[in-house]
């Protein structure tokens, strides 16, 4: 039993044209009319399928196909639908189409699985319109989303407004939540987002791990003086200590952390920003990702202590606050396994690896047997229009989650 690649690559064509803007660029932002256009056209493939289409209350869209016994838990798969501005044509999408695909492919074999399989759009995981991202993932394992009607987007629009594109409230989301016995386990395709089986001209990759975040705000407090008679001997320059410490960053990453940790500066300012007078405070994020939490503390230890040396060193000091956190969150292990069996059952090469970018897959982990397959990102590009990935490597997943759903279908015992 096989998926038809062909297929699968022209639906995430039709999808991408969804996204498409007057100014030619690819967007389909959460609630927007590309995004709502995107979804119905999904819920129409779904729908030629015999398929239930419904909308729970976070406005996550759930495609069901009927099981031998529908009493037993479901078999779940997707991702999400919506872009980054001028996103690409398979973050996300390739996720839900292949989850479509494997039930297309049932349909054609005359498979009937036993357990019930549900595909599902997620709402709003990129996050970028409201500052926050995963929300119907969040919804479904019954973590509050945190939104509120009254929040504004990027645009000055209201939330509760926006949301009227897809007929719901910020209130009624929770209501989305999922009992957990009523899954058998969820499985997402995705895009790798980096370029590890790119460099490698691996095929598939098993997913062992979403990365842990940890992100905080650091301040640089020096002394804001003349540019121009202020003699270097005499500077407090808090953007020099900054730059001395962001320049480090990299160095203690890698003596510290292995091949998978990373740490990044994303934004900075400085004040007064003046072009004639020396930075009185500089203010930068710092975001460190590892599969370990031990190991992400210790990079912060290190860092910190890095940064109490430089600023010491140039007589400015510092504060290093904490923003937020995220637990690094491991796959399951009997999914991880079926995903794993089914790559060694279609003879494709592959490789274990964990995840340092997020996806629904990282709430999901929390509340149901979670497991993801990748395929390669061209060069490691996503995020853009850019990004790009073989028809061949679409297949290849495409037929490792068929052949994943089929294995945790005839599972003689539960997990």
């Amino acid at each position: 039993m096989k998926v038809n690649g062909k297929r699968v690559v022209s639906r995430l064509e039709e999808i991408y044209q969804c996204g498409k803007k007057d100014d030619g660029t690819y967007t389909r932002m959460a609630f927007s009319a590309e995004d709502v256009k995107g979804r119905e056209l999904f819920a129409s493939w779904a729908k030629k399928l015999n398929m239930t289409c419904r909308m729970d209350e976070a406005g996550n869209l759930i495609a069901h196909m009927d099981g031998q016994d529908n009493s037993l838990p479901a078999i779940l798969m997707g991702s999400h639908l919506d872009t980054v501005p001028d996103g690409g044509k398979y973050d996300g999408v390739l996720g839900c189409v292949g989850g479509l695909e494997v039930c297309e492919t049932f349909r054609e074999e005359g498979y009937v699985p036993k357990h019930p399989i549900e595909v599902i759009v997620f709402t709003d995981e990129e996050g970028f319109r409201f500052g926050k991202g995963l929300t119907g993932s969040s919804a479904i394992c019954g973590q509050d989303p945190d939104i509120s009607d009254s929040e504004l987007d990027i645009y000055g629009e209201a939330r509760g407004s926006v949301m009227q594109s897809y007929g719901i409230t910020s209130a009624d989301a929770l209501k989305a939540a999922r009992d957990p016995s009523s899954v058998h386990c969820f499985i997402e395709l995705h895009v790798e987002q980096g370029a590890r089986l790119y460099k490698t001209d691996t095929p598939v990759g098993v997913v062992s791990s979403i990365a842990g975040v940890n992100r905080y705000d650091i301040t640089v407090t020096g002394e804001a003086n003349h540019a121009g008679s202020t003699a270097m001997a005499d500077r407090k320059d808090a953007l020099v200590a900054a730059a001395g410490f962001i320049n480090r960053i990299p160095e203690v990453t890698t003596e510290y952390g292995n091949e998978f940790t990373v740490a990044t500066v994303g934004t900075i300012k400085v004040t007064p920003h003046s072009v004639n007078v020396i930075p009185g405070t500089c203010t930068f994020s710092l975001e460190i990702r590892d599969q370990d939490a031990e190991l992400m503390s210790l990079i912060e230890q290190k860092l910190r202590e890095t940064l109490g040396d430089i600023c010491s060193k140039y007589g400015v000091s510092y504060t290093f606050v904490p923003t937020s956190f995220h637990e690094p969150a491991p796959m399951s292990e009997w999914v991880k396994d079926n995903v794993e069996q089914a790559v060694k059952e279609l003879g494709i090469d592959y490789s274990v690896i964990p995840s340092g970018a997020f996806h629904d897959s990282l709430i999901m982990t929390s509340v149901f047997p979670t497991g993801m397959i990748f395929v390669p990102s061209e060069k490691g590009i996503s995020h853009s229009r850019y990004e790009y990935t073989k028809d061949a490597d679409i297949e290849n997943g495409c037929n490792v989650l068929l052949q994943t759903v089929i294995n945790v279908d005839n599972m003689t015992s539960s997990c």
